[in-house]
């Protein structure tokens, strides 16, 4: 940070000072970083909604058919998304820690007595950018090899369901018949 605080108590009488100015460029500087963080992170939740989502539809349009091909190319792309958010989950905590340098910063020019730094956020951090992209990934693998190796049809397999239908005979009336029909997987 190339600023640095003023005395904390400006002269009212003089509205432009340089202290005045330098206050008013930080509290910018601040919002400015909390602006860029919150863009950061809706541009992160966005893109990795997106990307699970695509990943997720590709296996499910071949749902009927696992394979191989399909189940990496799904993979892939939710790889794509992991990276991504945690490329704008980076840039969200480095702008955090900005601000958070900026606050530091005036509790120094304050001299309050306690003065403790607060805490730099991290990517690795429960409740961050890279917890919860490993419980996605693993999620989202275990759920890849489940569709591509133990979803597949044994052939000669059976599979018996009941299909409820509405018959209606001449002026009789109508009457539910549950139809049971047998499947055979090829």
């Amino acid at each position: 940070m190339f600023l640095a605080w003023p005395a904390p108590q400006p002269d009212s009488t003089k509205a432009n000072t340089k202290e005045a100015d330098t206050r008013t460029v930080l509290l910018q500087e601040y919002a400015d970083h909390g602006n860029w963080a919150r863009h950061y992170s809706a541009v992160r939740m966005t893109l990795g909604t997106f990307f699970v989502t695509a990943a997720t539809g590709m296996i499910t349009l071949r749902w009927d058919r696992p394979q191989i091909a399909v189940a990496v190319a799904a993979g892939v792309v939710l790889g794509i998304g992991v990276l991504l958010f945690m490329v704008f989950s980076w840039f969200t905590f480095d702008e955090m820690n900005k601000q958070r340098a900026i606050v530091d910063s005036y509790r120094e020019q304050l001299k309050t007595g306690n003065m403790e730094v607060t805490e730099k956020l991290a990517l690795w951090k429960w409740g961050t950018g890279l917890p919860i992209a490993i419980l996605f990934v693993a999620a989202f693998t275990s759920f890849d090899l489940w569709w591509l190796f133990a979803s597949q049809s044994k052939p000669g397999q059976v599979t018996q369901i009941t299909v409820p239908m509405k018959v209606k005979v001449g002026q009789q009336p109508e009457v539910n018949v549950d139809v049971p029909i047998k499947v055979t997987a090829p």
